[in-house]
């Protein structure tokens, strides 16, 4: 599952999703959920929807507009109008917004839909794994995180403050370990993700911004521009998951 939940991308230099390879998507959800870009396109990539693989789409924005049709969501960059699931930004759907199998119900609850989490589901989106309290970002902190061919099999967060993340070869392997990505330097960050593996239920977050729980120190409540790029990530009953937010909820 990719899951794109209430990001911001105000670049105009290159389009908020892009692929320069084709990517192809297999048994799994692509969901984009009350994202803004400020081009008309919002996605530059060559997409390919093998058995059991879907896009769903909610309340998006792109160069000013809010899109509502397919054939609008296929103009930005989502793929071919018949393949594209559109849910209105007044509807609440537990496979566009939530982790579906961790979700037991959904609401509206101030005019946003909310995800009310069953055994197995935690935070906004009730992935199957929490989101723990992030440690402060040390003033000392290095500019430069990079960790390549190991196998991740506990929570593990990378620390607050780095300019430049590199994950390559790595494996998250059960259904406890959980990698988060924080941003929060303010002449922004690039965060590169190759060759990834999610396995048995792991989850790996990218999300950032002044509201990450436990990790803003006085004075550092804002976050630069980030350039995120993903390449081969595998996904085998595990989610990628990219907000601007720290997610809501402890389990």
């Amino acid at each position: 599952m990719l899951l794109a939940k209430g990001n911001v991308h105000d670049g105009v230099l290159r389009e908020m999703l892009y692929a320069a390879d084709a990517v192809t998507a297999a048994g799994s959800t692509l969901s984009f959920v009350r994202n803004r870009a400020q081009l008309p396109r919002m996605l530059s990539l060559s997409l390919s929807l093998a058995a059991g693989a879907h896009v769903r789409v909610a309340c998006n924005y792109a160069g000013g507009r809010v899109l509502s049709t397919e054939e609008e969501y296929a103009a930005a960059g989502f793929g071919d109008a018949g393949s594209i699931d559109v849910v209105g930004c007044d509807a609440c759907d537990r496979d566009t917004h939530c982790y579906a199998s961790g979700t037991a119900s959904v609401s509206m609850r101030n005019g946003l839909c909310a995800c009310l989490c069953g055994s197995g589901g935690c935070g906004e989106a009730c992935v199957p794994v929490g989101a723990p309290a992030l440690p402060p970002a040390a003033g000392t902190a290095s500019s430069v995180f990079f960790r390549e061919g190991v196998t991740v099999r506990s929570v593990f967060v990378v620390p607050a403050g780095a300019s430049e993340v590199t994950l390559r070869h790595v494996v998250l392997d059960g259904v406890s370990p959980v990698l988060y990505v924080p941003w929060m330097a303010r002449d922004g960050v690039r965060i590169v993700v190759q060759n990834v593996s999610l396995r048995n239920g792991a989850v790996l977050y990218v999300m950032g911004g002044g509201a990450l729980r436990g990790a803003v120190s006085a004075g550092s409540d804002e976050s630069g521009p980030v350039e995120l790029s993903v390449c081969d990530v595998e996904a085998l009953n595990g989610a990628l998951v990219l907000t601007g937010t720290f997610p809501r909820g402890l389990c």
